[in-house]
């Protein structure tokens, strides 16, 4: 099978031509980054570079850009993949685009009889929307929707798919009955390291680090709310982030309180960032995955994390992991300071934690999301296209 993979930035598309290639797929991708941006991909993977001129230049020169300027050039990469992609398809072929820039090359492919898949890596754009929302209103930072025509726009791509790939339940469960039943369940895990030395004793000071982007998203306000209400002694907190924390006023305000936070920037080796931690946190408001949790867990560190973070769906809580609801400062704060004051709890699910990941592969294996991508490419093939259908009745 011939399949043609569309994706504006690398995301976790080589994860996904890998496995592909793994079950006798020839991959192209189309992408307005070059090859080299894609790590550890295959080598028989061809990368089909397609301008995106926003995405290029915010790269070389990050600046602040609107979100409705980014919509627009979703827009205009979408439609010129399907000026490239259209002659190079044939029926039974495979098209997987990234969700909000592939509806144009979704029909352009189908024309020609291939199939279509979704890579959805969020939840439903309508539950995200209303998170959104939600959260813009706590941390006192206007909320602006999507415009109209861009939320159409990924209706009709949910519709258009023939399979709808996402991370977790999590990101399964927000989307209608009938749109769940297209759902192929694929967990992003396969993309971590495995140092060969870790730090599983505890740190002279007391360390919590967290890793996200989005401070909305990522539940940076509740993570701050536990923080200053148990203002532990000799304890550190290690945001890394190349957010501006300062332009969420309830952020800054609490900032501003406590003294013991640090605000971390570019890290060339992530792995040194969860070597300083003695306990790792996601307290995620809205995570389809969150490869971070498994990226601490492989460098022996306690983890916390919510049942809004897909990847916390793959611990037994308790045991590997503490998972707790999302929005819980309260519940935050408890599991911090039993971390705190319980060494031997802190060390028993540290070591469980970096046995859990190994045992789920890393170090570029990933039978989890193979077998999904296998289960995939099965159900494709038990299902004849409208043009091999059409081929059969002419026979």
């Amino acid at each position: 099978m011939q399949v043609a993979v569309s994706v504006t930035r690398p995301f976790h598309s080589a994860l996904l031509a890998n496995a592909l290639v793994k079950h006798g797929s020839r991959v192209r991708i189309y992408s307005s980054a070059t090859r080299r941006y894609f790590r550890r991909l295959d080598p028989s993977v061809h990368v089909t570079l397609v301008p995106s001129f926003l995405q290029t230049a915010m790269h070389f020169a990050p600046i602040p850009v609107s979100p409705n300027l980014l919509h627009a050039d979703s827009w205009l990469y979408d439609h010129s993949v399907a000026t490239v992609i259209r002659p190079g398809l044939s029926p039974d072929d495979l098209f997987i685009g990234w969700a909000t820039a592939c509806l144009t090359t979704a029909h352009a492919a189908k024309r020609r009889g291939a199939r279509f898949v979704l890579d959805r890596a969020c939840p439903h754009v309508d539950f995200q929307q209303q998170l959104a929302e939600e959260e813009s209103a706590k941390l006192g930072v206007p909320f602006s929707p999507q415009p109209e025509w861009f939320r159409d726009r990924q209706l009709a791509e949910y519709a258009e798919a023939d399979h709808i790939l996402t991370p977790s339940d999590y990101t399964r469960v927000t989307f209608p009955e009938a749109l769940q039943r297209k759902i192929v369940k694929a967990p992003l895990f396969g993309r971590c390291t495995f140092p060969s030395q870790t730090h599983p004793a505890r740190h002279a000071e007391f360390t919590v680090g967290v890793v996200g982007g989005d401070p909305g998203r990522k539940g940076y306000l509740y993570l701050l709310e536990a923080w200053e209400r148990l203002a532990l002694p000799n304890a550190r907190l290690l945001i890394r982030s190349d957010a501006d924390l300062a332009h969420y006023p309830a952020l800054a305000q609490r900032l501003r309180r406590i003294s013991n936070v640090e605000i971390v920037r570019y890290v060339p080796d992530i792995n040194d960032f969860y070597q300083r931690c003695d306990v790792f946190v996601l307290p995620s408001v809205d995570d389809g995955f969150g490869m971070a949790l498994f990226e601490a867990m492989a460098n022996e560190v306690a983890c916390i994390a919510t049942t809004h973070c897909g990847s916390s769906e793959l611990l037994t809580p308790g045991r590997d992991g503490i998972v707790i609801p999302p929005r819980s400062a309260d519940l935050l704060a408890e599991a911090l300071l039993s971390l705190h004051q319980q060494e031997e709890l802190r060390r028993t699910l540290a070591s469980a934690g970096r046995a859990r990941a190994a045992a789920l592969g890393g170090n570029d294996s990933s039978p989890l999301y193979d077998a999904a991508i296998g289960a995939l490419l099965d159900s494709l093939s038990s299902v004849p296209s409208v043009a091999t259908a059409a081929r059969s009745t002419e026979t």
